[in-house]
């Protein structure tokens, strides 16, 4: 190991979950793999809020953060979609279709940065709390707080970016470090690692097999969908 691998360990992060979702997508294949990366995620996640000065403000019941836009990959969408399936009633799945169009609708009506400041309920969002918290998106796992009160603030105030954010930076750095791992494996296997916006992109997967087909067919699973790495 390189002197400066051993003294950054977020680069360790990165080469380890590179390695190991590897082999694990040359094994069992990406449905797995992702399962297994996102446990590991989740891990990595458990220990560092456990260090962490006075525990964090996130709590079953805060949504602050669950209004603003998010990005997802490929994978991540169909392996919500499969839970949705399992899980939701058909009412709640004709509700949750319903939200996604509309949130789509509006996203795309606004400029790049109108959609960053939107204030938008997300489509999970049930009674206050995510009614896909098992399965949902990787960026929202790094979404928590030592502050409740700057979450408040964003969310009353989107357009104000001075206020400060109580963000955990190991938390953020340590999670996008595993992501960046899991992703080059995905490249290296030939999958689509672009992002979509996540309105957008259950609409389509939820309604149509074709993004899965695509996906597993090493093509881009949404076409028409602006994405970007």
């Amino acid at each position: 190991m390189s002197n400066s691998r051993a003294q950054n360990p977020f680069t360790e992060i990165t080469c380890r979950e590179h390695a190991i979702t590897q082999a694990d997508i040359k094994s069992h294949g990406w449905k797995p793999a992702l399962a297994a990366s996102q446990q590991r995620q989740d891990a990595i996640a458990k220990l560092i809020v456990s260090s962490v000065s006075g525990g964090i403000a996130c709590q079953a019941g805060c949504w602050y953060c669950c209004y603003f836009k998010v990005d997802v990959h490929a994978e991540e969408v169909f392996r919500i979609v499969d839970y949705v399936r399992a899980k939701f009633s058909p009412a709640r799945v004709a509700r949750l279709q319903e939200e996604l169009a509309a949130n789509t609708t509006t996203l795309q009506a606004l400029s790049t940065q109108g959609q960053l400041t939107a204030n938008l309920k997300c489509a999970f969002l049930d009674n206050g709390q995510c009614s896909i918290y098992e399965v949902r998106p990787a960026r929202c796992k790094t979404f928590h707080a030592k502050d409740v009160e700057g979450c408040k603030k964003s969310y009353e105030d989107p357009n104000d970016l001075s206020i400060p954010s109580s963000f955990i930076p190991e938390l953020s750095h340590a999670g996008e470090a595993h992501l960046k791992g899991f992703r080059q494996a995905l490249a290296d296997a030939g999958y689509d690692t672009n992002a979509y916006e996540l309105n957008a992109a259950m609409a389509l997967a939820l309604a149509d097999s074709t993004p899965k087909r695509r996906f597993e067919k090493h093509k881009k699973a949404f076409v028409g969908l602006t994405s970007n790495k």
